[in-house]
């Protein structure tokens, strides 16, 4: 099996169109090359993105698909640059959908959280690789100061096990790896982003992993592992009470 990635491939893999071996092989490459990462995961967050705008069958109001149509019957204007070129065109439904969601207050995850998925699906690859050191060494102060990331205060009884700072289109952003006292692997994702996420965490299920976001001020936070949603949520709950 060839290790080398292109960029069909990498194309491939934000289309979930590789087969799960060379999936295997595109996020071990991801892992030690963060540049693309970080541009793999802003696809990815486009294409959820235009998911979300193309209302599922059946589930459009009335007035919203009479929108589309009349959008479909228009002549067609010259393209300009939006989502990732690769994608599928939607044609007038995502226009529709998109129009009205320029009149709605943002609702669901913020960007952010798909940023913290995946760099919790790394910290968890790195783990399980013997070719990936792990940076268990945790300073919160230090960390403040060259970053200005303000952290939680860690429950004591968490054990870091992985610390890296993971580039965003928001600038870097911290994910400390935890290991807690019953054995579950958490990660803490943070990022100086004044983002629309709660003040009091929210949770939400992204695939096997649960996340809990939340901000304070112009910090951004996500607490993500593979366990319930509920329970993620209580965790965030006490780290957004516990200060250092």
């Amino acid at each position: 099996m060839s290790n080398e990635v292109n960029a069909l491939e990498l194309d491939a893999y934000v289309d979930d169109q590789l087969e799960l071996s060379r999936r295997f092989v595109v996020e071990t490459h991801l892992s030690r090359n963060p540049d693309q990462a970080a541009q793999v995961m802003a696809d990815l967050s486009s294409r959820s993105a235009l998911r979300l705008m193309v209302p599922r069958p059946g589930a459009m109001p009335d007035a919203m698909a009479d929108t589309a149509v009349k959008l479909q019957a228009m002549p067609p204007r010259p393209a300009r640059p939006f989502w990732r070129r690769s994608l599928p065109a939607v044609g007038g439904m995502a226009a529709a959908a998109g129009l009205a969601m320029v009149f709605l207050p943002p609702s669901g995850p913020p960007d952010y959280v798909d940023y913290a998925v995946n760099s919790h699906r790394i910290a968890m690859m790195r783990a399980a690789m013997v070719s990936q050191v792990e940076t268990p060494h945790y300073n919160a102060r230090e960390i403040a100061s060259n970053t200005h990331i303000a952290m939680p205060h860690l429950p004591e009884e968490w054990r870091v096990t992985d610390v890296q700072l993971f580039p965003t289109e928001r600038g870097p952003a911290l994910v400390v790896a935890v290991k807690t006292e019953a054995g579950q692997n958490f990660s803490l994702f943070a990022v100086r982003d004044r983002s629309h996420a709660p003040e009091r965490p929210d949770a939400v299920q992204e695939g096997a992993e649960s996340v809990a976001y939340w901000r304070r001020g112009d910090m951004s936070y996500a607490l993500t592992g593979r366990t319930e949603p509920r329970l993620i949520d209580a965790t965030a709950e006490a780290l957004a009470r516990d200060w250092s």
